[in-house]
Parts: structure tokens; sequence; C-alpha cells
């Protein structure tokens, strides 16, 4: 037999738990405004999400959608619950960051500012940044003198583009996340190497010139001709010889798998 329950015990079980700041709450869109998005959130009353805390994906909802917020008020002197679309959306970015690390996946990212350092970047709704020294071959801005001017200006070419990396390393704690061009492009240099032998004649590109040599791609594969291999004569000036762009051939001496 089923033992009856009390009054006190029934509004005990049915009792609705107050939201507090940073709740994670379901509801149903009720209307979606220019600034506002209001939301039905059941028994624990109306919510509205404002302003900046709308994400940009949002104003694609209607109403009838239903969704998760992030409780930043539990009640104004409306009685109304404020809510935020963008902690959740970042919350589900970082979870998706986690797990492209976790996988070693490739994606694309596009730079959106630059600096000395590397570029800026943002993915899911995380700020980021691209360490010049993680840059590919390809990207990477060779500058005589390291002359960081001429550094930030090639590096301002890359702002814009679409670049696939991988996450190299990630804190959501620090709101850290670092990506890799060169990482991502590990694989396919290390599967091109494995074509050049040591003692072999190769064709490359020139791709920049710096006081101690040369660098140049060869197929996708960066290579250093050092100032010592370029000539039988004492070489004060790489730039002589050479010019970027220009196609030349040289001899493998080394393979140094640990520099890819």
């Amino acid at each position: 037999m089923t033992k009856a329950l009390s009054m006190d015990q029934l509004m005990a079980e049915t009792e609705v738990k107050a939201p507090i700041t940073g709740d994670i709450l379901e509801g149903t869109v009720l209307s979606v405004e220019k600034h506002e998005v209001w939301l039905d959130l059941g028994a624990a009353g109306t919510g509205v999400v404002l302003g900046r805390e709308i994400e940009s994906a949002a104003r694609s909802l209607q109403p009838g959608d239903t969704i998760s917020a992030s409780v930043i008020e539990p009640e104004t002197q409306e009685g109304y619950v404020v809510l935020s679309l963008r902690k959740v959306a970042k919350e589900k970015g970082w979870e998706a960051l986690e797990e492209r690390l976790k996988s070693g996946e490739t994606f694309g990212i596009v730079p959106f500012d630059a600096n000395r350092g590397g570029l800026l970047i943002e993915v899911d709704g995380i700020r980021g940044f691209l360490p010049v020294s993680q840059l590919s071959a390809e990207n990477y801005p060779r500058v005589s003198g390291a002359d960081k001017d001429e550094i930030l200006h090639r590096l301002n070419h890359l702002v814009g583009q679409t670049l696939m990396v991988r996450v190299l390393d990630l804190d959501r704690k620090l709101n850290k996340l670092i990506v890799s061009e060169k990482a991502a492009r590990r694989e396919m240099t290390e599967g091109k190497l494995a074509n050049i032998e040591v003692n072999s004649e190769v064709e490359g590109i020139v791709t920049g010139i710096v006081d101690f040599g040369i660098f140049v791609n060869v197929d996708g594969v960066e290579g250093m001709i050092h100032i010592s291999e370029i000539a039988w004569d004492r070489v004060d000036n790489p730039g002589k010889y050479v010019k970027v762009g220009e196609k030349i051939k040289a001899k493998v001496i080394a393979i140094d798998q640990d520099k890819l």
C-alpha cells in the first residue's frame, strides 16, 4: 500500500529553487527584439537577455526555440531574471577547444589583428593567439636584422586570411588559447621530408634572406643554407647571391627532424 504524503511533504518536493548567479537555465524564446531576447523559464519566471549578452548567433532565434542561458542577476525590481547567452556560448567554446586539443584536430581560423609577436584570433567565441614562432615556413616573416616594423607589416598581410591550425596550449582558468599553424602542417611536412635524402640535389624557392644565411622552400619543406655554405669564398652579404622569390638548386647536407 502506497504511503500518503502530507501537504508539507508535497510542498517541499514541488518547491522551486530560486536561481542564483551563474546557474544555467533552459527556457523557451518568447520574443526576439533588437537589443532584447525574452524567455519563458517555466517555474523560474520570465528571463531577459540584454545588449552585449546576446550572442551574435542568437539573432536567428525564433519564438518557440528552446535555449540555455546563464543567470547574471537572479531578480530585478520588476521580477525578471537577467540572463546571458554569451557566457553559455563561451563555455561551450572552451569545451569544443578542449576536444580539439585532445583529438589533434586541424581547423581553420581567420586572424582579426596582428602585433609584433603574432596574430590575434577568435575561435568559438574565445580570443587566442598564433605566435610568429608557430607560423608555417610559408608564412613565417623572414626579415633581415629582425626589423620589428617589417615583421608587423608582413604579419598584417595574413589578417583576414584563413589559416589551418591546431590547438597548441589551452588553459580555461587563465583564459589562454595558443594555436599553431606549424603543428597543423607537421604530418604533411614529415611525409614530404621522407622523400628527401641527404646528399641529393633539390630545387627550391628563396623565401627569406638573413644575416646568417638563406631560407629556401623545397616543395613545402623549409630549408636553410647557412652563410658558410653559400659560396667557396667568404660571404659577407647573402643578399648579393640570391633574391627572395628566386628559384635555386642546392645539395642537402643534413636533415633536422627536431625543427619541424
